[in-house]
């Protein structure tokens, strides 16, 4: 489930400029975002708070941004390595 997140999260963002950052916005409620990785409401919400307390997601008005996108890729391919 929380890579099934992490995908989402990342194929719904768009790069920013020289950042190195991607946002999403608008942001998708828990529940929209739930619905499209076939989870619940609260498994979203705890997934989201874990990445903000681990520095990989802000939350801020109106978007979500993904602080170090390259981490949340690089965390799917440890769990799914290529054959």
């Amino acid at each position: 489930m929380r890579h099934r997140i992490y995908s989402e999260l990342l194929r719904l963002s768009r790069a920013e400029a020289d950042e190195g950052e991607a946002k999403i916005t608008p942001p998708p409620t828990h529940a929209e975002l739930a619905a499209r990785v076939s989870t619940h409401r609260e498994a979203v919400s705890r997934e989201l708070k874990s990445l903000e307390r681990a520095g990989l997601i802000e939350r801020r008005r109106g978007a979500i941004v993904l602080l170090k996108p390259t981490e949340l890729y690089t965390r799917i391919e440890k769990a799914f390595p290529s054959v």
